[in-house]
């Protein structure tokens, strides 16, 4: 029997799958992620934001700590993991992306160990093959930014509140696990340290008012080492529990201690929420800087309705081909399979009614034949709570607060996806209904013309024709990704002008960021060519994106003088320079002027003084 405890005690991700098939499966939706994140990871050219990584995560921890506090507005923690990568993989495309592809990769099972607990094995593994193929998803795996990081991180915080929302009695473990990873997330991402703790504990109100021993019910509480109690293994099974109520027979011990045991689970819930913050709060003081420099200005527009449109349908299938038939339908069809399944979650509407399931055991241990709980799946109005929560919370957070100041964006918000495609898995499996008796119902209408069967067939033919929608439109998708869409091409324009550069020429920028791109090119040229930015050199202000304005053209002039030849290099304008004062006042200072375009760059060669 020690042994048996052991193993039944002994649960952690590998323990959740444990079905080989499950564990096959697993194994072969991440393996088919890899593929999709890997695949010409170091073609597309580093763009603005990835080069700005670089160039913080190039510096020493304490000195790229430093400029996040006066120039940017995300926390350290992707940075430094980013510049210990460099120093030991490098700093080329490829090399600085895997850090990303490989981050979006692991969340494929985290994923699905999390779905497991909230929701049933099928459905489990159509939101994971959602997310594997998900065109969104593999674009932030190629690109070295935080994001791909950040949807990992969040993908464990939801497994092991899953873990701690499912178990009769909670494990110090699994609340360790929640508040480091509810900690680096908050670590990860600014928007993201405010929208998920509000989501998680918006959910763990709803819970604990709707429901309040409907988590955590266990008798007994957290032991002191941090393992639970035998109550974990010991549970009455609901048959059991069915056959005491109707012999009218009262578990008044039993409830008290399922309530006590209720009661400490919410009080470890406040407990180690706070934990979070406390690993969190050496970055407060940065955090409220960034906060107010966001506040005082920042280049997202106001989040009008096609922004939100535009965020959904990129969360949907980015990169979708526009000439496509039908395509706005196309485009709405995870709306409504989430809405059905939001439905469906919170109407039981063709969803198991029992919050546990058991199975009968044949091995013998010590003689004695055993019982064995499978991996318990949250009753699913506590998972729709939880689920919906995690999803709608963040949006309408940051919609209220882009009143004020706008910050919605749809890559910070790229981990509420997560929990969007575990409502679109519960809507697909809802139409579809249960697999097996789908198949089942197909092999009887073979030896009689059924109703039932006929119904039950063409719904599984249905789930599998939604199912293979959206693997050929993500297919669709992830294609136009690889083939069609373009970075800026720092690359190129670095390559020009290395090719055309003379001796006293001078390069100059719209915007002192601007400059960081193009020299992460140019440098490998090697050449001693003066580099200066606009309005004023490399974040000398301390401002990561400050605008031209009149006042700034004696600079321009006093730079200029003496140059007979001078090259611009003019991008992202429309913030940086919306008056067009440098063209403008170039125009005025040289005779003869050359653009050549690239993508989101264009290129000015200026001769000839006036």
């Amino acid at each position: 029997m020690g042994r048996m405890n052991a193993r039944v005690k002994a649960k952690n991700l590998t323990g959740t799958l444990r079905e080989p098939g499950e564990r096959a499966y697993v194994l072969a939706i991440t393996l088919a992620a890899a593929v999709l994140r890997f695949y010409l990871i170091e073609e597309k050219s580093i763009w603005l934001d990835e080069s700005f990584s670089l160039w913080i995560a190039r510096h020493s921890l304490w000195e790229g700590w430093r400029w996040l506090i006066d120039v940017d507005q995300h926390p350290p923690l992707y940075y430094s993991l980013l510049h210990l990568w460099i120093e030991i993989f490098g700093s080329l495309e490829g090399a600085v992306r895997t850090l990303s592809a490989l981050a979006s990769v692991l969340t494929i099972p985290v994923f699905y160990a999390g779905c497991r607990r909230l929701l049933e094995p099928p459905t489990a593994a159509i939101a994971v093959f959602i997310l594997a193929v998900s065109p969104f998803h593999v674009q932030f795996a190629q690109e070295a930014r935080m994001y791909a990081l950040l949807t990992l991180e969040v993908a464990c915080v939801i497994y092991f509140a899953a873990r701690l929302m499912t178990a009769r009695v909670a494990q110090g473990r699994d609340w360790v696990g929640l508040a480091v990873c509810q900690a680096f997330v908050m670590l990860t991402h600014n928007t993201a340290a405010v929208f998920l703790p509000v989501a998680l504990n918006a959910a763990a109100v709803l819970i604990y008012l709707l429901f309040p021993s409907g988590v955590g019910g266990g008798a007994g509480g957290l032991k002191p080492d941090g393992e639970a109690s035998g109550a974990d293994e010991e549970e009455i099974p609901p048959e059991k529990e069915h056959l005491a109520g109707e012999s009218g027979q009262t578990a008044g011990p039993a409830l008290e201690a399922e309530e006590a045991g209720a009661e400490a689970f919410w009080k470890d819930w406040v407990r180690f929420q706070g934990l979070a913050v406390l690993l969190w709060l050496p970055w407060a003081v940065p955090f409220i800087i960034q906060v107010l420099d966001v506040g005082s200005g920042f280049w997202l527009p106001p989040p009008w309705p096609h922004l939100v449109l535009d965020t959904f349908r990129n969360f949907h299938f980015a990169f979708l081909p526009s000439h496509l038939p039908v395509r706005p339908v196309l485009m709405w069809g995870y709306t409504f399979l989430a809405v059905l399944g939001m439905t469906g979650l919170f109407f039981r509407l063709g969803w198991p009614p029992r919050a546990w399931r058991w199975h009968q055991s044949q091995s013998q241990v010590d003689g004695r034949r055993t019982m064995e709980k499978k991996t318990p799946a949250l009753d699913s109005e506590r998972a729709g709570v939880l689920i919906v929560c995690l999803f709608l919370v963040p949006h309408i957070v940051a919609l209220v607060v882009s009143l004020r100041s706008p910050i919605y964006a749809e890559r910070p918000l790229i981990w509420t996806t997560l929990p969007y495609f575990m409502l679109v898995s519960v809507g697909i499996r809802m139409i579809g209904g249960p697999i097996r008796r789908s198949v089942s119902s197909l092999l009887t209408l073979r030896q009689s013309a059924s109703i039932e069967g006929l119904v039950s067939g063409l719904r599984l033919a249905t789930q599998v024709l939604i199912l293979c929608a959206i693997l050929g439109l993500s297919g669709l998708s992830v294609n136009g990704y690889y083939f069609w869409f373009q970075k800026e091409a720092w690359d190129e324009a670095a390559a020009h002008i290395a090719e055309q550069v003379g001796p006293g020429d001078m390069i100059f920028f719209n915007a002192t960021w601007v400059q960081i791109p193009f020299e992460y090119y140019y440098e490998q040229f090697d050449l001693d060519t003066e580099l200066k930015g606009l309005p004023v050199d490399l974040f000398d202000r301390g401002e990561l994106e400050p605008a031209m304005e009149e006042a700034d053209i004696p600079r321009i002039r006093e730079i200029l003088a003496g140059r007979d030849r001078v090259w611009l290099v003019y991008s992202h304008n429309w913030y940086s320079d919306p008056y067009g004062i440098i063209l403008r006042e170039l125009d005025k200072l040289f005779e003869e002027s050359e653009q050549t375009e690239f993508k989101g760059i264009q290129v000015y060669r200026f001769a000839g003084r006036n």
